[in-house]
């Protein structure tokens, strides 16, 4: 199935207009890793980690693998990689920054891309399973280049198509043909890509984040919601935030949407999130992980503004 629809997309992008002839195809790969939810020693769920990485050459370098996150707002390189490759770097408001104007996803070429210069963390220890040789993490692709080449990401496939036009215009009523449920995505003026969704009745503003395994909602989402709950020895981490080791618990959302999906009954984890995302349109609410996104077949079209769902599926 997967590879039927990576063959169906890359066809009709093929045939779309003389404009966009020159799209790039990034074939990615999952970093996955295995993480068990525990209340006592009887009550575990066993959660799939995954990381979509894409292979990245910077000034004609080996390639090394970058995460791809849609929870970060700008592209993040690691600074003993930055070093190693002699990057110029300045300091603007508190950040280390580099601009980098040869830098090639796959076969794809980007110009003028800011990064911070930044440590990655534990993303460097993430391990491609079943595969041989290198899996160097070097870096973290972030929404300033994906909006800029209008990606858009195939969360099943793992492949992302950029266009140097920006926008691959692909029409909402071929991809509800396929099956998929057309949610409206909004990019904010602080790199954020927003969905709108409701969650036991209160409408709310999510984000989402290719970065991370989970989807995770805020602690006062449960409350005001009355999600049932089990608390979890787990803690929130991330190279990038401090979450203030707030605690991990795990529950099933009886009345869930995003957009006009019927999200009813996704496993969701909670906790203090500590974030005070300024510009969107509604209470933030969580943010959308790859767990949600790969079992529903996510396409994330950031240059048409819209996120296509197919229903829960675990087949391949």
């Amino acid at each position: 199935m997967v590879v039927l629809l990576a063959v169906g997309m890359a066809t009709f992008y093929m045939r779309s207009a003389t404009a966009q002839e020159k799209f790039g195809v990034v074939q990615g790969a999952f970093a996955e890793d295995n993480r068990t939810l525990s209340r006592t020693s009887a009550v575990k769920q066993r959660i799939l980690m995954l990381n979509l990485t894409v292979p990245v050459s910077i000034n004609g370098s080996s390639q090394t693998w970058w995460i791809v996150d849609t929870g970060a707002p700008a592209c993040d390189i690691d600074p003993a990689f930055s070093q190693k490759l002699g990057l110029p770097v300045t300091q603007e408001r508190g950040f280390k920054i580099t601009k980098i104007n040869n830098f090639d996803i796959g076969t794809f070429h980007c110009d003028g891309i800011g990064c911070f210069v930044r440590p990655i963390g534990e993303l460097k220890e993430l391990k491609l399973r079943g595969a041989q040789g290198a899996f160097e993490k070097t870096g973290v692709v972030g929404v300033n280049l994906l909006a800029k080449y209008g990606a858009l990401i195939n969360c099943r496939t793992q492949q992302i198509f950029l266009s140097p036009a920006g926008n691959l215009g692909t029409s909402r009523q071929k991809y509800e043909a396929m099956g998929f449920t057309y949610v409206p995505l909004v990019l904010t003026a602080s790199n954020r890509l927003e969905l709108i969704g409701t969650i036991g009745g209160t409408t709310c503003s999510f984000i989402i984040d290719t970065g991370a395994f989970a989807t995770t909602l805020d602690e006062s989402i449960r409350s005001s919601s009355k999600v049932p709950f089990w608390e979890t020895t787990a803690k929130m981490g991330s190279p990038f935030h401090d979450f203030k080791n707030a605690s991990v618990s795990y529950g099933t959302a009886p009345d869930f949407k995003i957009g006009n999906y019927d999200a009813k009954g996704t496993k969701l984890t909670f906790a203090n999130l500590h974030l005070a995302e300024r510009g969107l349109t509604h209470r933030f609410g969580g943010i959308m992980g790859m767990d949600f996104l790969y079992f529903r077949s996510a396409i994330i079209d950031v240059g048409g503004r819209a996120l296509y769902l197919k229903p829960y599926s675990t087949g391949q």
